[in-house]
């Protein structure tokens, strides 16, 4: 049986953690860089990933910069779905971030990330 569903359902149908971790390597300065869950839009689950029911974990690292944007990533642990992983990526590097705590100017540093994908 092929499922159909429009961008609405797709987006109904996902179930989703996010975990932000600073990374232990991250380089020395004043405070961390958290995540600002107002600046994440959730990746959209990818069609064929949904008619197949991929699910799964992607597990990034970002490289965030002084001014709280992304700057790179790079996938640490895979779904097992390159387009799952794909779409996490796509989203989670549209991300901002804020320091932590609110008066601190971090370092550029890298930050842990992880989106699950599943379905209902």
């Amino acid at each position: 049986m092929t499922r159909t569903a429009n961008p609405i359902t797709i987006r109904g149908a996902l179930v989703a953690s996010l975990c932000v971790l600073a990374s232990a390597g991250a380089m020395a300065g004043d405070g961390k860089w958290v995540q600002d869950a107002k600046s994440c839009a959730a990746p959209e689950y990818p069609r064929d990933s949904l008619s197949k029911g991929e699910q799964g974990t992607t597990a990034l690292r970002i490289l965030v910069g002084v001014d709280g944007k992304a700057i790179d990533s790079e996938i640490e642990s895979s779904s097992h779905s390159r387009k799952l992983d794909s779409a996490a990526q796509r989203a989670l590097m549209e991300c901002s971030f804020k320091p932590q705590p609110a008066d601190a100017k971090p370092a550029q540093q890298w930050i842990k990330t992880e989106f699950t994908w599943k379905l209902n």
